[in-house]
């Protein structure tokens, strides 16, 4: 596993943490209107993060995330390398 994937897990599960927290403050009644935008904020912040973690690891690695095909992880550039984000 990665450092980018690994940076992704620990912002899901931070973000898990939150999400139970406010899961239950909401069923409760007591979720704040501006802690509902925080965590909605932070629900777009992590799922743009996922997308985008997903977007680099198609184009290293072919889509597999177990690394099949060539990739940076292999020490390989690749073929998306010379493109402009």
């Amino acid at each position: 596993m990665n450092e980018d994937t690994r940076a992704m897990l620990a912002a899901l599960a931070a973000l898990r943490n939150d999400l139970d927290e406010g899961i239950e403050a909401l069923r409760r009644g007591e979720l704040t209107v501006p802690r509902q935008h925080e965590l909605a904020a932070s629900l777009i912040e992590v799922g743009e993060q996922l997308d985008d973690h997903a977007d680099h690891q198609a184009a290293t690695s072919n889509g597999h995330a177990d690394g099949y095909g060539f990739g940076e992880q292999d020490g390989i550039a690749s073929p998306h390398d010379d493109e402009e984000a």
